[in-house]
């Protein structure tokens, strides 16, 4: 055929069919899949599907106009996405969907580098995949959806993956595609037809296992195998598929965290319901709403909307908030505890949801969640498909369901379409469990009853002891209400690495309890280590009952830990998390921070790890008392863990509270039993929020490094309002104009740095603020200057490059500005944001990406008053020690209450002014008005924008400061102070400078437009403000001079006294009464003098 190419082989394709067992089964659900530490696919945790069965809280990030996308050229790997503006929250290495809106189609894309050019006023994104390409148009971002697909199989079924671009796409590693059954392992699993087909008609169903069959899948470009994980939930499922024991109390979410949301909530107020259902509901949907309301990440970047309806017949009653803030859900609240436990009426599904189309409708990309609660069948029974009907109208809704006393759910289960949950039933009357369940529809999914975990252990015949139930006493009912009622719940994994009596040890240490053989029933108890006896009623050992009293001795001083940290599995960010508590006033004992690190991997909420850390530290703090003694057998009935008094005066034990650790009974011929004791931290008066011992304290190793690079500072007014809100900040300034609070951030000064305690002394001593987490940080590569147009700078050095988020704030010395684009040679920045001014920077100045981690302390410090702040870094192996910690000191300048420096001050329509533009003839000043009161949003202006506001009341003056020539920096007082009202000009001419004033050798002034502001007595000024330097009019100013010699463009002279005058330029000029020697070189020579002895003049 000619001169034709031959096909030449540039790749392979590789796909796998396989057969991956998981764990013993049935579980509850598969809730991830994750392929080399990606999700490749995941349910119940707000993705957006192609079916509307499942949504997530996807940030949505608007609609950019003008967006247009350049391919890669040949030999790049990366294509371009262009488009006018910035856009705030985008970070380097995140994955975002980009929905093309002249066809909806959607191109997801990961970004490698931002950049933003001030000139052309356009962002630049390099992006991933190289193919890239469209052309310019409206188009909506948001964050990558996880789940393309999902059709059930999360509680087993096909599910299908479609992640072609989850390792690059085709020009890196390419992707996960294809389909998988997910195998729940249940008693009467039949064989799975993929297997039959590749294997023969002999493969087993493999019953009991739970796993996953790959149906020839997509696996990338890459011949190596990727590992693969996948999360699932077994909490409902027992023994062989079985019902759980207690269900009621099996699963445990402690707490609802959600933002970003719209959540429709349809509460049943049919006739059914009247009574202690109602009360139990509206007592259920009231907790629910506070829970929502403390826990939102942020109401004012991402608040919720929320809408409740009552039903039966007919919609009862109905009450709806959009963009709700703390006093919404107060109002929330107050409405539902409101509501009339007698009720009457029907059950009609479809009047039930019959509001939820206009309400998700007005909620624009928000994550949207119904939550259904019934007690009855639909009535008349066609309002069920009525109720289909409305919801499958509208697209990308969770529905969770949920039956009061109703076992049969298949009415419900038509409506709810989040089968990773089902339909739970809850107890008729009990508002603890409704609220239990309810919170699962907003999680990662639930976590398990302690009390459970441990029962299974003992009880299942396959993995576990193999105890029958027969075996299990009383006390594990007690005790798992106990737990629910602590929202103690675990999320662990046992692998036969470990016997299963190391795994229930664990988990015994996570609950502090004792898990024993109650030698009078046989029967196995667990006895959690509470607060939960009176001193008053405790037996009493003393010399009557005590046969010996062994040694009993304290913990030494030195022995003594202030500080723990606790480590945990964060289900906010699926990583090791960690908090700290610190005795402080133990810690100005010892005179440095000592640390005990503890790990909790089956704990994954902040608010219970933090009450873990708090159990720990008071055991660990405290010089408890421990030892064996020998009773008599007046302890015969005594079980591990129980609670006795200890009394023996000549010992100096009086009335001291003890827990029986471990008890020997001996071999029977001897009538006494050795009693291993510990004082009991509850006896101890010493505030904490849970008793017991976690084991030996970790051992101390060096400190950790300290920061190098930190940013201290008085926290702005922005930052206040974000913290305590508008009208509270306002009334705080108000009492007190003067009040000031401290902001702190730094680095992660080595990769096992945890997070970094900030202690703060303003006279006497120091104390503990609160912990923070570390922050971005990167190094100046080069000088810059005060320029407001210089926005590109050259940076190295990054720590943390991928939590950069643009349109955030960072700190450069005392200037702040916005981050406009970023990548690991170069950031693009607003300067001069919120109450700063551009400044220059030296090379190797530290820039702190502070804004999203950082946290002002109270608002408690007094203007004048210096601060210390030290920033003491933890990890595992400890906290550093105060002493060794570098300060920071911070002096209060009332910083909240000045208001704004006014903005893109100019002089004859530029940022850098002509140092001898008064001598050319008069400088127009301009400035923008700023307002301190509503420059309070996410979205920050730079310097050189334009008005805003002004704040009422500002006021500006026109300063004018000699600048030293010898020392380069401004004198006081000022010079001269010029009022120009609420104008935002002035004209400047040489009559404005009072030459006559200025120190002798001046040869510079600086002009400065300063804010005013008056609050009650005193007047404020801008924190900082910009100045101008202008050269003095008609040259330098001196008192007598013996030679002059000036070569320049502009040289000129006034001087009482002069023996020689040399100068060559433009415009050589001398003003004296008396010369002996005139000698210039110009197109405008000129002399001005009484006397002369000699005059040369050159013209051209």
């Amino acid at each position: 055929m000619g001169n034709r190419s031959k096909a030449q082989t540039v790749g392979y394709r590789y796909s796998l069919g396989a057969h991956l067992a998981l764990c013993h089964g049935p579980v509850d659900a598969i809730r991830e899949i994750r392929v080399d530490d990606r999700t490749a696919w995941s349910i119940g945790t707000g993705q957006s599907t192609s079916q509307g069965t499942g949504v997530g809280a996807l940030a949505s990030y608007g609609t950019v106009t003008g967006m247009s996308a350049i391919a890669a050229a040949e030999g790049d790997s990366v294509a371009e996405v262009r488009f006018p503006g910035t856009l705030s929250g985008i970070r380097l290495g995140q994955s975002y969907d980009l929905q093309l809106l002249t066809d909806t189609t959607i191109r997801t894309v990961t970004v490698q580098a931002v950049s933003y050019n001030a000139g052309t006023g356009s962002t630049t994104w390099l992006v991933e995949p190289a193919a890239t390409a469209f052309t310019a148009q409206s188009v909506a971002v948001s964050d990558a959806a996880s789940v393309p697909s999902l059709n059930g199989g999360a509680a087993g079924g096909r599910i299908r993956i479609n992640k072609p671009d989850l390792f690059g796409g085709e020009k890196r590693e390419g992707g996960i595609i294809g389909d998988i059954d997910v195998l729940m392992g249940a008693p009467s699993q039949a064989q799975n037809d993929y297997l039959v087909s590749q294997v023969g008609a002999d493969v087993p169903g493999y019953r009991g296992i739970c796993s996953l069959v790959l149906r020839q899948v997509f696996l990338g470009l890459n011949p190596y195998l990727k590992p693969w994980s996948v999360r699932l939930t077994r909490i409902l499922k027992a023994e062989e598929g079985g019902p759980q024991w207690y269900p009621e109390k099996a699963q445990i979410v402690p707490e609802v965290r959600i933002g970003d949301a719209a959540i429709y909530i349809a509460m049943d107020a049919s006739g059914s319901m009247s009574g202690s259902r109602m009360a139990a509901q509206i007592a259920a949907v009231a907790r629910l709403i506070e829970e929502i309301g403390e826990n939102a990440p942020d109401t004012a970047s991402q608040p919720n909307d929320i809408q409740i309806v009552t039903w039966n017949s007919t919609v009862s009653s109905s009450l709806l908030r959009r963009d709700a803030d703390a006093t919404a859900y107060g109002e929330i609240k107050d409405w539902v505890e409101a509501l009339s436990s007698s009720v009457s009426g029907g059950t009609d599904f479809g009047v039930a949801v019959s509001q939820a189309g206009a309400f998700f409708s007005g909620a624009s990309g928000k994550r949207r969640i119904l939550i259904f609660v019934t007690d009855g069948e639909p009535s008349p029974a066609s309002t069920l498909q009525t109720a289909i009907a409305t919801l499958s109208a509208i697209s990308e809704v969770d529905v969770f369901a949920f039956n009061i006393a109703l076992s049969d759910t298949s009415s419900t289960a038509q409506i709810d379409n989040t089968p990773v949950d089902g339909v739970p039933v809850v107890p008729p009357g009990d508002p603890d469990a409704l609220a239990a369940s309810l919170r699962a529809a907003f999680g990662q999914g639930p976590d398990m009853n302690p009390a459970h975990i441990i029962r299974e252990c003992l009880t299942n015949a396959d993995w576990g002891l193999g105890h029958t139930f027969a075996d299990i006493g009383p006390s594990f009912a007690t005790a798992a209400d106990a737990l629910f009622a602590e929202g103690f719940g675990l999320s662990l994994l046992w692998q036969r690495e470990s016997t299963i009596e190391e795994f229930i040890a664990d988990v015994l240490k996570h609950i502090d309890a004792y898990l024993y053989v109650d030698r009078r029933s046989g029967r196995w108890e667990l006895r959690l280590i509470r607060a939960d006896y009176d001193p008053e009623t405790l037996p009493v050992f003393d010399d009557t009952n005590v046969v010996d009293w062994g040694e009993l001795g304290r913990r030494e001083a030195a022995d003594l830990v202030n500080s723990v940290t606790a480590k945990f599995s964060d289900a906010r960010t699926d990583q090791t998390g960690s908090v700290s508590v610190t005795d402080t006033a133990l810690v100005q004992d010892l005179g440095q921070v000592v640390t005990a690190t503890v790990d909790y991997p089956g704990i994954r909420f902040e608010s219970l790890a933090v009450r873990v850390a708090e159990r720990d530290l008071r055991a660990l703090s405290a010089p408890i008392l421990s030892g064996e003694i020998t009773v008599s057998r007046a302890g015969a009935n005594l079980d591990p863990g129980d609670v006795i008094v200890l009394s023996n005066p000549q010992r100096g034990l009086n009335g001291i509270v003890v827990r029986i650790v471990e008890i020997d009974h001996g071999d029977g011929r001897a009538n006494g039993l050795r009693l291993k004791i510990a004082e009991d931290v509850f006896g101890l008066g010493q505030a904490a929020l849970v008793g017991g011992d976690s084991g030996a304290p970790s051992s101390l190793i060096l400190p950790p490094k300290p920061l190098t690079r930190r940013w201290v500072a008085e926290a702005p007014y922005w930052l206040l309002v974000q913290e305590l809100g508008h009208a509270q900040a306002d009334a705080l300034l108000e009492e007190d104009p003067g009040v000031g609070a401290i902001v702190a951030a730094g680095e992660r000064p080595s990769a096992d740095a945890l997070s970094a305690q900030v202690w703060s002394d303003s006279g006497a001593g120091y104390i503990l603020e609160e912990a923070v987490e570390f922050v971005p940080t990167t190094l100046l590569a080069s000088d810059i200057s005060d320029d407001p147009g210089e926005r590109v700078f050259t940076v190295g050095g990054w720590t943390g490059l991928g939590d950069v988020a643009i349109g955030t704030l960072a700190a450069i010395g005392d200037e702040l500005v916005r981050i406009d684009g970023v990548s690991a040679t170069a950031l693009t920045v607003g300067r001069g944001c919120l109450d700063t001014v551009p400044q220059a920077h030296p090379a190797g100045t530290p820039i702190v990406c502070w804004q999203q981690l950082a946290n002002a302390s109270d608002a408690g410090f007094a203007a004048g008053e210096t601060v210390t702040i030290k920033m003491l870094p933890e990890t595992g192996f400890g906290t550093l020690p105060l002493a060794q910690a570098p300060e920071d000191a911070v002096t209060l300048a009332s910083r909240a209450i000045r208001p704004l420096p006014p903005g893109d001050l100019r002089g004859n329509g530029t940022s850098v002014v002509n140092p001898n533009a008064l001598n050319l003839g008069p400088v127009l000043l301009t400035w923008s008005h700023r307002d301190r009161l509503t420059q309070t949003s996410s979205v920050f202006d730079a310097y050189d924008a334009a008005d805003i506001g002004p704040e009422p009341g500002v006021t500006y003056v026109v300063e004018i400061r000699w600048v030293d020539p010898n020392a380069d920096t401004t004198l006081e007082p000022l010079a001269a102070v010029i009022d120009v009202g609420t104008a935002n000009s002035m004209t400047l001419t040489k009559d404005d400078v009072p030459l006559l004033a200025a120190p002798t050798g001046t040869k510079h002034f600086e002009v400065r437009v300063q804010a005013r502001r008056t609050a009650g007595t005193i007047s404020y000024e801008a924190w900082q403000a910009r100045s101008i330097r202008l050269f003095m009019p008609d040259g330098i100013k001196i008192s007598e001079v013996t030679a002059w010699t000036e070569i320049g463009p502009d040289a000129r002279l006034t001087v009482v006294e002069a023996d020689l005058w040399i100068g060559v330029g433009a415009d050589a000029r001398l003003t004296i009464p008396c010369i002996d020697v005139f000698n210039a070189w110009g197109g405008q020579s000129r002399l001005t003098a009484a006397k002369v002895e000699l005059y040369i003049e050159v013209l051209p």
